[in-house]
């Protein structure tokens, strides 16, 4: 697969301020050159500023003499006496009424104006609405919002899409989907449904400081899932990335393209033109530019991803379990994710997502019954209990499970008992009646002690399946403040358990591909048909062991000096990569 090309987003601020000038264009080619964008993106509207079409044109064909390509964009989010913005308290974002014909309109003018003049138009990632106005409520007609919404838009994607092609027969609008996945359906994101209408798709790997709440407790792990997860959804209309600099360093900026180049997208965008991304001595594009060949070198190694299956059906709401996958992979188990059940899965991890879809339980009977492994969470076998069957495949009775998020100080495996440093929140209480349970967390009470409370538990059957349940808990849709960023709004637990815990969890979800993997916390493991990646997200060294991976260590390709790979293990620096060939392929 041929490397990506890089693009550079120029919002409507940068067109009025940094391109005021000749000399300002100047300036922003020569930038562009210098760190390898091959491809710029003028955008036309964000946030009640509009530039004229002649304006942009301008910029457009002073650009292309300089022997750059150009694109359009455009921000939908509200500003001034720009469309209607949005009511109600869902959330307090900028957002757009788009039951209002007049921000149809208004948008869809945008979008004519910009088929115009590019044959590529790019919309942000706004295009969704929170409004619950008089107009809105009426129109949804007593329907669940989020199936409002998701109708909604996709007719007003469809709206859209025409008008480009009216305009011009031979432009290409694409959508930019949002790093939060795990909140599309309720706000109008329909991945299959707007695949299917937009001529592409690209998809934020923003992770920034997952830290920090600023753009939410985002774990670097998320770029992976979210984009080979679009991938099921929309297939080949998968085209592009797209990552910023926003609360981050250039260390943070960096492991973006890292994580980002394994997903092997066609075109990576900048997010945006500016001092801080492309100044000459410590603009953070710079550290990109200077790794492009090591980056390349990578994306060559990581082809044909391989791993646990997760599912995640294209409209399940899976609050409880929500973007769970992000800190299962920062545990080092790597992800195949899956939209449904498939008849030839043997090994699937099910999260509360999985529950929404009525035939789940069947299907994973039938796994089960032909000897295969299902892993599902706490709060996912709660949402299944009244189907027949599946509570007492897992080894329980209704009564034995409870949905009450609690904090576990410690965890029990085997003789080993462990005092968390930071106590680590599970989903409930769990009472299995035949089942073995190889991890405890300890709860503490007010009287009498604290309790244990399964961990994970186990039973397995006759035919050689195998029924897991883990006690692991996500984050909660009531968990987003009032003034949200629509991103993750809390740490994840999980990734506070210690190394025997997470041990148990990894070998039981590595076991059925015949390896095994023992790592620290903020390891990421990427698994592909040749090639075995990790990425050390952590701030400490770290030292990996495998088993089952025929490992060429010799053609190890790193980031960093220091790191080292044998047959059996590899230690690496703190904040970087290491990637190896495998002389073949891992059992899928």
């Amino acid at each position: 697969m041929a490397p990506p090309t890089y693009n550079a987003y120029l919002t409507v601020g940068t067109v009025e301020r940094d391109l005021s000038t000749p000399a300002g264009v100047d300036l922003a080619v020569a930038r562009c050159r210098q760190v390898g964008v091959g491809k710029v993106i003028l955008e036309a509207y964000r946030g009640g500023t509009v530039i004229p079409a002649e304006r942009l044109r301008e910029l457009r064909d002073a650009f292309r003499a300089a022997g750059l390509e150009t694109s359009g964009g455009l921000m939908p989010v509200h500003g001034g006496d720009f469309g209607k913005r949005g009511v109600g308290v869902e959330t307090r974002c900028g957002f757009f009424c788009y039951s209002d014909e007049g921000t149809q309109q208004a948008i869809e003018t945008e979008i004519r104006k910009l088929a115009g003049l590019f044959d590529e138009i790019i919309i942000d990632d706004a295009l969704l609405t929170s409004c619950r106005c008089p107009q809105c409520d009426e129109a949804r007609a007593g329907r669940d919002w989020g199936d409002f919404r998701r109708d909604l838009m996709l007719s007003f994607s469809r709206r859209l899409v025409a008008a480009a092609h009216d305009e011009n027969a031979g432009a290409k609008l694409v959508l930019k989907l949002p790093q939060y996945y795990d909140r599309y359906g309720r706000f109008g994101y329909d991945p299959v449904r707007q695949g299917r209408v937009y001529d592409g798709v690209w998809v934020g790997t923003e992770t920034r400081d997952p830290t920090t709440l600023a753009y939410g407790y985002v774990e670097p792990y998320q770029p992976w899932f979210h984009v080979a997860w679009i991938r099921q959804c929309v297939g080949e209309k998968f085209q592009g990335a797209w990552y910023d600099y926003l609360d981050c360093d250039e260390q943070l900026f960096y492991e973006q393209a890292v994580t980002t180049t394994l997903t092997q997208p066609g075109q990576v965008t900048l997010f945006c033109y500016g001092e801080q991304m492309f100044a000459e001595t410590d603009g953070m594009a710079r550290r990109v530019a200077r790794s492009r060949d090591l980056l390349d070198r990578l994306a060559a190694l990581a082809v044909d991803p391989v791993g646990v299956a997760a599912l995640r059906p294209v409209h399940a709401d899976g609050d409880g379990d929500l973007f769970i996958f992000d800190a299962l992979g920062m545990l080092g188990i790597p992800l195949a994710p899956v939209v449904e059940l498939a008849p030839d899965l043997r090994n699937v991890i099910v999260p509360a997502h999985g529950a929404s879809e009525p035939d789940t339980p069947d299907r994973i009977l039938d796994i089960l019954s032909r000897g295969g492994q299902v892993i599902v969470t706490l709060n996912a076998l709660h949402r299944m209990l009244a189907a027949d069957g599946l509570a007492g495949a897992f080894g329980y009775e209704a009564s034995g499970v409870a949905v009450i998020p609690s904090s576990a100080d410690g965890v029990i495996v085997g003789n080993e008992h462990t005092q968390l440093d930071r106590p680590c929140r599970i989903a409930g209480d769990l009472a299995p009646h035949d089942a073995d349970v190889p991890a405890w967390a300890v709860v503490g009470t007010c009287e009498g002690g604290p309790h244990r409370v399964p961990l994970v538990t186990v039973r397995r059957h006759a035919t050689g399946g195998r029924a897991v349940v883990w006690n692991l808990d996500g984050c909660r849709h009531a968990d987003f403040p009032i003034n949200e960023r629509l991103n993750v709004p809390i740490r994840a637990g999980m990734l506070d358990l210690p190394r025997s815990a997470l041990n148990v969890l990894r070998h039981i979800a590595l076991e059925p591909l015949g390896i095994r993997v023992l790592a620290p916390t903020s390891v990421a493991v990427f698994l592909f048909r040749r090639c075995l990646a990790l990425v050390n997200y952590a701030d400490h060294p770290a030292e990996v062991a495998f088993e089952g991976l025929p490992v060429l260590a010799e053609a190890a390709l790193s980031d960093h000096a220091q790191n080292r790979c044998t047959a059996r293990a590899a230690l690496l620096s703190p904040r970087s990569f290491l990637a190896v060939s495998l002389a073949e392929a891992p059992s899928a």
